[in-house]
């Protein structure tokens, strides 16, 4: 389809500003996990709508990197672009700061990278005419590396094939896991009468905590959450479950594999919604990391189980070294 709209990378910078309340916080004083994802899908959604003029929803979600906390007091300053744009999806960059309003100062605390895709009112993809042309060595260099994210994710079969898959995530140790079911009202929506993910991601995040707690019998904080794909909407009037389930046990961390499946009440259809990988960290009451119960492995499925999230872990860590390496010179602030 021929370009409507034509952008660089700058032109599409979008940034919010949330100021951490009480409200918005954990135990010990930090923002909750669950609030930033909130925040950072409503940013990425307000930018990507801005730039296209079309409703858009949330389709995938590279590794998001907690890398200091957000106190109360600070603000949480978000900014998205978007690197890329194709017929119906767009790449947008997130970078969340925290800033204290009295000294001005800040520091870098979120970094994650999502997909959005433009959809019509039957939730199907449509065309937004927006076309990126990345001005100058910079924005070109960001535009790659948006294209070499898209090529690395799972194509079209096999989102199709893990939405039919509703089976339940076997936990590491018996009765370290949890299931909770939500009634999606329109509170949970932001048009379309489909479910925000941002509010999907904060309902993951706090049962991730509940499942970690069980487990480390103390406080716990999102460190890290894998990359997701969504792979069917959920409606006004379904019936969410998140089944979480401990899946590692390392020296100060833990590993929660958290489900989303929704059932239609009337047809009793299943669906499966996403599946993610959440690392929650053990804090000690000063709120620092702290030691977790050491876990021995006795069956052998519990050793398979470890094989793969420590797999998932060295993928992760990988990651994270790339972000680290890329904040003071591929992602300045625009």
């Amino acid at each position: 389809m021929p370009c409507s709209r034509v952008a660089s990378i700058r032109d599409t910078v979008f940034e919010t500003v949330y100021h951490v309340a009480t409200t918005h916080t954990n135990p010990l004083g930090t923002l909750h996990g669950g609030v930033m994802l909130r925040w950072m899908v409503t940013t990425a959604t307000m930018a990507s709508m801005r730039a296209t003029r079309s409703y858009t929803v949330l389709a995938g979600m590279d590794n998001v990197f907690f890398l200091s906390p957000l106190r109360v007091g600070e603000n949480a300053v978000i900014q998205a672009w978007i690197d890329y744009a194709g017929t119906t999806s767009l790449e947008v960059t997130l970078l969340v700061e925290a800033e204290d309003p009295v000294r001005g100062e800040r520091r870098m605390t979120t970094v994650s990278h999502m997909t959005m895709v433009s959809v019509g009112e039957d939730l199907r993809p449509k065309p937004h005419g927006l076309c990126i042309d990345p001005q100058g060595g910079y924005e070109k260099e960001l535009f790659r590396e948006a294209l070499r994210r898209r090529s690395s994710r799972p194509g079209r079969d096999t989102r199709e094939r893990e939405a039919k898959n509703t089976d339940k995530p076997k936990p590491l140790i018996k009765g370290i896991e949890a299931t909770t079911h939500h009634l999606v009202n329109p509170e949970d929506t932001i048009a379309y009468n489909v479910m925000h993910a941002g509010r999907l991601l904060y309902l993951m995040d706090e049962l991730a905590g509940i499942v970690a707690m069980k487990y480390a019998k103390g406080i716990v904080v999102t460190g890290a959450v894998d990359a997701t794909s969504f792979y069917s909407p959920i409606r006004v009037g379904d019936i969410l479950r998140l089944d979480a389930a401990l899946s590692y046990v390392g020296r100060r961390s833990m590993e929660v594999t958290i489900k989303a499946v929704t059932r239609n009440p009337f047809t009793g259809e299943e669906k499966h919604t996403t599946t993610s990988y959440f690392t929650m960290i053990h804090l000690a009451p000063d709120g620092r990391s702290a030691p977790v119960p050491r876990f021995e492995p006795v069956e052998e499925w519990q050793r398979g189980l470890l094989k793969e999230a420590e797999a998932r872990r060295r993928l992760r860590l990988e990651r994270l070294e790339f972000v680290r390496s890329k904040l003071s010179s591929m992602w300045p602030r625009l």
